[in-house]
């Protein structure tokens, strides 16, 4: 049996909810957004909206002269996690969830007789049918079924909406030879390019290109793994280390000149982003703080970065911040975004002569206290101006804690 892996994708999910809780919006173009501004873009749009090219991306502008009838839902990222733990019981309810892997994306792992061809098929329409009964008959999920986990979520993104794509061991490569190179997850622009200066466009030929040849393109472990799994190896899982931790806001216009609140704004996002990096037990060695400006003529983004001593530290790095702060030139600000980078497992840290032992018991009680209200009741005092004006970003790769 080669079926090991079953993928199940939410079809439009944000859109998909917003449809699910208010009927006057079902079988029309919806886009979820994070602010009603013509100035910002669409965050996700339904396959009603889909239809007139409208996608992720899209600014509000255009998608108003796109179709002239599309409904605008500003973005409320609880209201899909709500929706997400339903779900999640409801797929529970006929086969065991190996891996959560964002707010719309869940694969399981086959067992025993669940690998069989008409078992599978039976359980996939038993998931469907569950999502239909037990969350709403609004939402739809593609499934794909393959040897392993990579390519199964190739099959569910090769029948959409509402599909259902097996794919046997022995019908690779031929299944795949009308996709594009770019469907393959894990091959973007610059990946592609590489593809492409090595004469490889096609899928044909990616299939064709030998061992030494894939990791030469793609470099050592990464190219030897790709080209295994396309070929349908079911390689050993791995667990994966978090590489960054972050938050990010669009700014609302009646605020993009107001420093004092843009700071405000940026304290709340550092502090939920060290709760998250306390929760991960993980400490930090650099943080990234990034703005995109706009105005009448284009827009332009500005960066900046501290270096420092390993820490989780919210108030030593709220100090930091606030440095790089003092930096940002003027402009209109639409967008700002903190990350967290270079991160040490809470074993492996060790300890400066410099770290201040005594604030750990102190940022234990903020989060506790945090946790427990499921809001940020602590933080620091210049986080106090902006009293929740900014839009929620909506939750792509992962899905926030009820505190966020």
């Amino acid at each position: 049996m080669s079926l090991n892996w079953l993928f199940l994708d939410l079809n439009s999910f944000f859109a998909s909810v917003e449809q699910a809780e208010d009927p006057s919006l079902r079988k029309k173009p919806v886009a979820v957004v994070p602010m009603l501004v013509d100035t910002t873009c669409c965050l996700a749009a339904s396959y009603e909206a889909k239809a007139f090219g409208i996608k992720t991306g899209t600014s509000i502008r255009d998608a108003k002269r796109m179709c002239p009838g599309i409904r605008f839902v500003i973005a409320n990222h609880k209201k899909y996690i709500s929706y997400h733990k339903r779900i999640i019981d409801a797929v529970g309810l006929c086969i065991p969830i190996s891996a959560v892997l964002s707010i719309d994306e869940m694969a399981c792992q086959l067992m025993g007789r669940e690998r069989e061809e008409k078992n599978v098929v039976k359980m996939a329409n038993e998931i469907k049918e569950s999502i239909y009964q037990n969350v709403n008959q609004v939402l739809s999920c593609s499934i794909g079924v393959a040897p392993n986990r990579y390519l199964a979520k190739v099959a569910s993104d090769m029948q959409k909406p509402d599909g259902l794509v097996l794919i046997k061991k022995e019908q690779i490569p031929s299944i795949f030879l009308k996709l594009k190179i770019r469907d393959f997850p894990g091959i973007g622009p610059q990946m592609e390019k590489r593809f492409f200066d090595y004469n490889c466009t096609e899928v044909e030929q990616l299939y064709q290109l030998s061992l030494p040849e894939m990791k030469k393109i793609w470099g050592g472990v990464f190219g030897e793994e790709f080209w295994q799994l396309i070929r349908g190896e079911n390689l050993k899982e791995k667990i994966t280390q978090r590489k960054t931790i972050g938050h990010s806001r669009v700014i609302a216009p009646l605020y993009r000149n107001n420093r004092d609140y843009i700071k405000s704004i940026c304290m709340q996002l550092l502090t939920k982003t060290c709760i998250r990096l306390r929760d991960g037990k993980l400490y930090t060695r650099e943080m990234h703080f990034g703005v995109k400006f706009i105005n009448s003529q284009n827009d332009f983004s500005w960066d900046a970065k501290a270096r420092f001593d390993e820490t989780q530290n919210t108030l030593f790095l709220t100090s930091e911040l606030e440095k790089i702060l003092k930096k940002i030139p003027k402009g209109s600000i639409l967008k700002i975004g903190i990350t967290l980078t270079g991160l040490v497992e809470e074993k492996k840290h060790q300890l400066s002569l410099f770290e201040d032992l005594k604030a750990q018991p102190l940022m234990e009680a903020i989060d506790k206290i945090n946790k427990k209200h499921k809001r940020n009741l602590v933080f620091p005092a210049s986080s106090n101006l902006s009293n929740d004006k900014t839009p929620a970003r909506i939750a792509f790769s992962r899905i926030p804690e009820e505190n966020e």
